[in-house]
């Protein structure tokens, strides 16, 4: 019984310390398609021409998400993705 506790605290410890970074990735994620939403709606006035890519979802193997900029906005994308 007590190799059932060990592995069932080992299980819930690498449950637990794995949240933070999981969240830390998926708020950076938001802040950068926030950031490019506000400029987007700036470049519709403007009437500039869009590029659309397709992102893989971090969260699923499957799951991957279409997002159109334009070439500033690509710029500022990729430098927040870097860093």
């Amino acid at each position: 019984m007590s190799i059932k506790l060990i592995l069932a605290s080992t299980a819930a410890l690498a449950m637990v310390a794995g949240t933070p970074a999981f969240a830390a990735k998926s708020n950076q994620s938001e802040q950068a398609s926030a950031a490019a939403e506000g400029s987007a709606r700036s470049a519709e006035a403007s009437g500039e021409r869009k590029t659309c890519r397709y992102i893989d979802n971090t969260e699923s193997r499957t799951k991957r998400q279409r997002l159109c900029y334009t070439k500033a906005q690509w710029k500022k994308f990729d430098k927040a993705q870097e860093d």
